[in-house]
C-alpha cells in the first residue's frame, strides 16, 4: 500500500488533469442539453480504461522499484546497472550517477595507489631502520655499564615502536596475512617473556608463570603482538618491586595481570579506543594510546576477545579469550 500512495503522488498531476478534463467535459455537454446518459457512460468507460493502464504502470513502477532496491554501491557499479529509464529527466540523473561514480572510482583508484606506496614505504622503512638497531645493540653489549644498560632499554623501545608501526600498516591490509594454525600457547607465551625479559630486570619487576599445556586456533605472529604490547604496559605501570603473572587456564584464556598504577574508572571503558591515554597515560609522558587499540584491532582480527579490569593503585588484568570464534585450522 505504501508503494501504491508513492505511485499515485507521483501521478497527482495526471490525475488531476484528468479530472478537470472531465469536469470541463460534463459541464460543457449538460450546457448543450445532451442527457446525462450520454454524458456519464463515456466517462465511465475512460475511467476503466484508466484505471487498468494505471494498474499496468503501478506494476512496471514497482518492479523498477525493486530493481533499484536490490542495487548496492558497495558491491557492483550500480550506474552499469540501472533499469531503463522512461523520461529524459530520467535519463539525466542516470547519466548524472554514471559520471559522479566514474569519479568516484577514479578517486579511489589513486587513493587505494597512494595508500599501497605509502604502506610500502614504511614496510622497506621499518626493515631498514633494523638493521642499525641491531648493529647499536651489539655495540652498547660490548660494555657492561649503567649508561649502556639505559640506552639499551631505550634502544628496545625504539625497535618496539618500530614494529608497532609495521603493525598498524599490516592490520589496514585486511585478515590475507592470516595463518591460523594450532599452537602451543607456553611456546607463545614464553617467547613473549623473553623479549621483555631484560626491562623486567633492569626495573626489578617479578615475573610469575608457571606455563601451561593448552592449545589454541590462533595465529602466532598476531597473538604474540598481543601479549607483547600487555607486556609492555605492565612493565611500563608497574613499578619497582612489583608483579606481573602470566596464567592461562582450561578455557584458554590468557591473562596478564600486573600490581601497578590501575585504570581510573572513568578510562576504562576507552582505553581500547585509538590515540585514548587516560588520566595516567597522560601522567606517563611516553603513552602514545596506541597500543591497546591494536591489541584490541589484532584480536577482532583473530576472532578473539581481549578485555581490561583494574581497581586504581593496585593494578590492572588483561585476558585474551581464544575459545569461541569462527576459526579453522590450515
Amino acid at each position: 500500500m505504501r508503494e501504491l500512495g508513492k505511485y499515485l503522488y507521483d501521478c497527482r498531476y495526471l490525475w488531476l488533469w484528468v479530472l478537470l478534463s472531465g469536469t470541463g467535459y460534463a459541464v460543457v455537454f449538460g450546457l448543450y442539453g445532451i442527457r446525462w446518459e450520454a454524458i456519464w457512460y463515456p466517462l465511465l468507460l475512460t475511467a476503466a480504461f484508466g484505471v487498468f493502464f494505471l494498474a499496468l504502470g503501478f506494476l512496471r513502477y514497482r518492479k523498477k522499484h525493486l530493481e533499484l532496491e536490490r542495487l548496492d554501491p558497495a558491491d557492483v557499479p550500480c550506474g552499469e546497472y540501472l533499469p531503463r529509464a522512461d523520461s529524459l529527466t530520467e535519463r539525466d540523473y542516470q547519466a548524472l550517477v554514471l559520471r559522479e561514480e566514474q569519479s568516484k572510482r577514479s578517486e579511489k583508484e589513486k587513493w587505494d595507489a597512494d595508500r599501497r606506496d605509502m604502506n610500502d614505504y614504511y614496510a622497506v622503512w621499518v626493515h631498514q631502520i633494523k638493521a642499525p638497531i641491531a648493529v647499536m645493540k651489539v655495540m652498547l653489549q660490548q660494555r657492561d655499564t649503567q649508561e649502556n644498560r639505559e640506552l639499551s632499554a631505550e634502544l628496545f623501545r625504539v625497535e618496539q615502536y618500530a614494529d608497532m608501526a609495521l603493525s598498524y600498516i599490516r592490520l589496514g591490509e585486511g585478515a590475507s596475512d592470516l595463518v591460523i594454525r594450532e599452537h602451543d600457547l607456553d611456546e607463545i607465551i614464553r617467547r613473549a617473556v623473553r623479549k621483555y625479559a631484560g626491562q623486567f630486570v633492569r626495573r626489578r619487576i617479578r615475573l610469575v608463570y608457571e606455563g601451561t599445556e593448552e592449545k589454541a586456533l590462533t595465529d602466532e605472529k598476531w597473538l604474540s603482538f598481543i601479549l607483547e604490547q600487555l607486556l609492555s604496559n605492565a612493565v611500563k605501570y608497574t613499578p619497582e618491586g612489583g608483579t606481573v603473572t602470566i596464567d592461562a587456564d582450561r578455557r584458554r584464556r590468557i591473562s596478564v595481570t600486573d600490581t601497578g598504577i590501575g585504570i581510573a574508572p572513568e578510562d576504562l571503558p576507552r582505553i581500547f579506543e585509538k590515540g585514548y591515554t587516560g588520566y595516567n597515560g597522560r601522567l606517563d609522558k611516553k603513552s602514545t594510546g596506541i597500543g591497546l587499540y591494536l591489541s584490541r584491532k589484532a584480536a577482532d582480527k583473530l576472532g578473539h576477545r581481549l578485555t581490561a579490569s583494574s581497581e586504581p593503585g593496585k593494578g590492572s588484568r588483561f585476558v585474551i579469550d581464544l575459545e569461541n570464534y569462527p576459526l579453522q585450522a590450515e
